[in-house]
């Protein structure tokens, strides 16, 4: 019988930790995690179920790991975003951009990012991971690292307009994805200027007026 080249490859390398996260990340480009299973994974992996576990506790381990790596490249995306843009009000335009874009583009990691497994913070890398993400926000605000995953109570204190671009960020994804606000077929340029105009006027508070 000729060797299947995907299981030996697998055990010779010893890279089905990576290849089973590859394999997740390419299913979830088309379809939900409810799709996903240890078992359909180590079979498009080519090992079998029981070698799953041994790199993994559970499928969420798994996921959050996908997390943990995208939340790493999102500081990155945040940093250069705060290096590279003219003004503070550009950075927040942008960063809130990004936030429509991961959830336009990958909607399914950004579901893994934001509340979709329980007690995602108990796992460290991902927790690790979140944190550089909001440390980078948390600059990107007010110009200083400020934001100490140690003293979360006094991080949430002095770090509210940064909990409140993320929410503004979090929020218009939400409810521009899942059609809450209607766009016609010009969909993601619709979809930004009305993300601007929003944002712009929680800014300038143009708001402050409605809300009293």
């Amino acid at each position: 019988m000729q060797e299947n080249p995907v299981f030996s490859r697998q055990y010779h390398k010893g890279n089905v930790a990576e290849d089973l996260m590859e394999a997740a990340s390419r299913i979830l480009e088309t379809e939900p995690v409810e799709e996903l299973s240890v078992r359909r994974l180590a079979r498009e992996v080519g090992v079998t179920p029981a070698n799953f576990y041994n790199h993994y506790p559970a499928l969420n381990d798994l996921l959050l790991e996908i997390g943990a790596k995208a939340f790493h490249e999102r500081a990155r995306q945040i940093a250069h975003i705060r290096r590279t843009s003219k003004t503070k009000a550009e950075a927040i335009r942008r960063v809130v951009h990004s936030y429509i874009d991961l959830a336009l583009g990958d909607y399914q990691l950004f579901r893994i990012l934001f509340g979709l497994i329980p007690d995602s913070m108990q796992h460290q890398r991902f927790r690790d991971a979140s944190d550089e993400s909001m440390g980078e926000l948390v600059e990107l605000i007010y110009g200083e690292r400020i934001h100490d995953p140690a003293d979360l109570d006094a991080t949430r204190e002095r770090c509210k307009a940064a909990y409140g671009v993320f929410a503004l960020g979090y929020g218009l994804s939400r409810i521009t994805v899942d059609g809450s606000v209607p766009f016609s077929a010009e969909r993601r340029e619709d979809m930004l200027r009305f993300v601007d105009s929003v944002v712009d006027g929680f800014i300038a508070g143009e708001f402050t007026g409605l809300l009293s």
